[in-house]
């Protein structure tokens, strides 16, 4: 039996009528995740990283907030994904080698967007996390939840939150304390014209975009506090105009990207 799961599904039923035309009943699958003292920020993390992702053009599930109770709840659609990426690792590895090789633009941008947002937790690989190919053959970006925010590390000495996000403004290096772990990803930065295409492309983010994707984040949340969320709006739209040179300034991170100037303003 095949390993896809159809995840969408219509429920019988008469069509119901309106001035719009037909409409049916649809069952759509999601998980869901809450927050929790290990991970204090999943809930802001997911819903402000996936509104950006998806501004931007890049494919990333839908996700919506709910309340479960008195429970606040992040609701992630899941998705089919592309037979090859159900076979055993070495056989998902070529297929995402595959891609990434015949789409240089996008794999920039998904790098570049996780760059924007602070997320460490992305790779491409035989152990591949986060990233998968759907039915449609099109790269999707899965699981925001160490964006922005990020999670308390205590064995690296990281502290989520206020700390996070500071710690990223001042060194691109902040980022990158899980490399232990071997993971490819940041060496498909090759090539300086779609680094700064897609750099632009974040600078172009109107503010009230990054306003209301913050804005988005429930309000019955004890994490971010009031201080947390204007901290990470005024990271989000002040790292829009550094990225680029962030970036450049760190270019040893970036073992493809060859040598290069910094632009001229």
């Amino acid at each position: 039996m095949s390993q896809n799961v159809v995840e969408i599904k219509e429920e019988p039923g008469d069509p119901l009528g309106g001035g719009s035309g037909e409409k049916r009943h649809f069952t759509v699958k999601f998980i869901g995740k809450t927050n929790n003292p290990k991970f204090p920020f999943t809930i802001a993390n997911e819903v402000v990283a996936t509104q950006i992702g998806l501004a931007l053009g890049l494919n990333l599930p839908t996700v919506i907030t709910y309340t479960v109770g008195n429970e606040p709840i992040v609701l992630i659609q899941l998705l089919n994904r592309d037979p090859g990426m159900q076979a055993p690792p070495p056989a998902t590895a070529a297929k995402l080698k595959t891609y990434v090789g015949a789409h240089t633009d996008e794999v920039h941008g998904a790098i570049v967007f996780d760059l924007y947002v602070a997320n460490n937790d992305r790779a491409f690989g035989p152990q591949r996390r986060n990233v998968m190919l759907n039915d449609q053959d099109k790269l999707v970006l899965f699981d925001q939840g160490n964006a922005c925010f990020y999670r308390p590390r205590s064995t690296a000495g990281i502290l989520a939150g206020l700390s996070r996000l500071d710690a990223v403004e001042r060194s691109l290096s902040a980022m990158f304390d899980m490399d232990h772990k071997g993971n490819h990803y940041r060496e498909f930065l090759t090539e300086w014209q779609y680094v700064e295409k897609w750099c632009e492309r974040i600078r172009a983010l109107p503010d009230f975009l990054i306003e209301a994707a913050v804005g988005r984040i429930p309000v019955n949340l004890a994490r971010p506090d009031d201080a947390e969320r204007r901290r990470l709006l005024e990271f989000l739209l002040s790292r829009r105009a550094y990225l680029f040179d962030q970036i450049l300034e760190n270019r040893s991170y970036f073992p493809e990207l060859p040598k290069r100037k910094r632009r001229r303003s």
